[in-house]
Order: structure tokens, then C-alpha cells, then sequence
């Protein structure tokens, strides 16, 4: 089966609208398109209609919190492998790769920090997309 074309885009799942706000404007500075949900349940319809190039997910939220939502990404086969960077002031970070993320970072964090954990998790997906449109 071939890989799920991603939109260009980042989804940042957070219950905080200002936070969101503040990550949005950060991000589309840096040049991202960027949607927004903010709760779990958004979420999934989302990425579910159009697979983003990554989702910064935070896991306490109503409705559906992140722990949940990355659960049904990794059970269905067109977003099991969406990329998700999960952000939390709780300090999740050990669980973070066992709940099937491919990224943590600690609230509050610097732009610096999301920067680099964006280019590291981005960075070989990137690279392969670009080898498999040029046919090699």
C-alpha cells in the first residue's frame, strides 16, 4: 500500500486557546500552515479528512484527551504513522515513545526547542517524500 500523502500543514490539538493562538502565530512566522482543534474528538475528524505533516498534541483535554486521540491514530492504518510531537506541562516524556509519539516537550518551552524537535521528527520524513518524488 502506498504512504498517505500528508497536507502541508501542522495540527496543534490544545483545550488552551491562548496557547494555541501563541504557537499558531510562532509557527506561521516560520513560514507553516497551521490548523487548529482543541480537544481530541476535533481532532481526529481532522487529521481523519486530511493527514497533517504533524500534530502537537497536548493530552490533558475534555472530550477526547491526547492519550486517546493517539491511540486511534495508531490503530487505523491511514494515521498510524502521522507524526506527534506531544506537548505537556505534566511531564510525560518517558511515556511519550510508549504511547506511540515520536517527540515530547515540556510546558513551557522555548521556540528554539520546538524548532528543534519539529526538524528532528520532520527531518528523514522530509527526506524520503523527496527521493520518492524524484523516483529513487
Amino acid at each position: 500500500m502506498p504512504p498517505v500523502r500528508r497536507s502541508p500543514y501542522i495540527l496543534i490539538v490544545d483545550d488552551d486557546e491562548d496557547f494555541r493562538l501563541g504557537l499558531r502565530d510562532e509557527l506561521e512566522r516560520k513560514g507553516y500552515q497551521v490548523e487548529e482543534a482543541e480537544d481530541g474528538q476535533r481532532a481526529l475528524l481532522k487529521i481523519c479528512e486530511r493527514p497533517p505533516l504533524l500534530v502537537l498534541l497536548d493530552l490533558q483535554m475534555p472530550v477526547m484527551n491526547g492519550r486517546e486521540l493517539l491511540t486511534r491514530l495508531r490503530e487505523q492504518d491511514e494515521t498510524a504513522d502521522v507524526p506527534v510531537v506531544i506537548l505537556s506541562s505534566f511531564g510525560y516524556e518517558w511515556e511519550a515513545e510508549l504511547m506511540g509519539a515520536q517527540g515530547y516537550l515540556g510546558k513551557p518551552f522555548e521556540p528554539l526547542e520546538l524548532e528543534q524537535t519539529m526538524a528532528r521528527v520532520l527531518r528523514p520524513r522530509l527526506v524520503v517524500s523527496q527521493r520518492v518524488a524524484k523516483g529513487g
